[in-house]
Parts: C-alpha cells; structure tokens; sequence
C-alpha cells in the first residue's frame, strides 16, 4: 500500500471555479479533507489546501493550514482536470507564499 492515497475526487458541479473537493489518507494515520481543486479559464488547475481566512491591508486573504509539498501527489490529485492543459501543476501557491513574505 502507499503511504499516501487519494481516498476520493468529488467532482463539483455548478461549483464555478471550484471543480472538485478530495481527500488523502497518510500511511492510514492522517486524512485531510476538503482538498479544493480550482479551475480558472484558460488557467491549469491547482490545488486549495484546507486554509483560514485573515485579513491584510483591508484585504481577506487566505493561508494554507496543511500543505503538499510532492508534485507527484499533486499531479495525481490534478490529472483528472487537465482536459485543456498542458505541463506541470500551477506554481500559483509558491508565489502566493512569496508575496506575503
């Protein structure tokens, strides 16, 4: 068995750019839930990690809580969403990081 599976891929219908909800279990002793997969328009799809909400400058922003730091497990979680795109994940949480810094 691998140490980490996607337990499920709910696709979410009339969600917007929400697409999909998942959940991973760790080596059977950790599950997170409310993985979001999001989907722009002519964007490739990435992944929300379960996140709080904070407010900066009069702004609501977002920090993730958990994060998934293999781009195999992303990919894994992306691959049924990548009807349209082409490549790697969205490095769109990375800059996220580096703009709050």
């Amino acid at each position: 068995m691998s140490a980490v599976t996607v337990e499920s891929i709910k696709p979410i219908s009339n969600g917007g750019n929400l697409k999909a909800s998942a959940i991973l279990n760790i080596a059977g002793k950790l599950r997170i839930n409310d993985i979001r997969i999001i989907k722009q328009e002519n964007q490739k799809p990435w992944i929300s990690m379960p996140s709080r909400a904070y407010e900066l400058n009069g702004a609501r922003r977002w920090a993730q809580i958990i994060e998934i730091l293999d781009y195999g497990l992303k990919n894994k979680l992306l691959m049924p969403f990548w009807r349209n795109s082409h490549g790697s994940i969205s490095h769109r949480a990375h800059q996220r990081r580096a703009e709050q810094q």
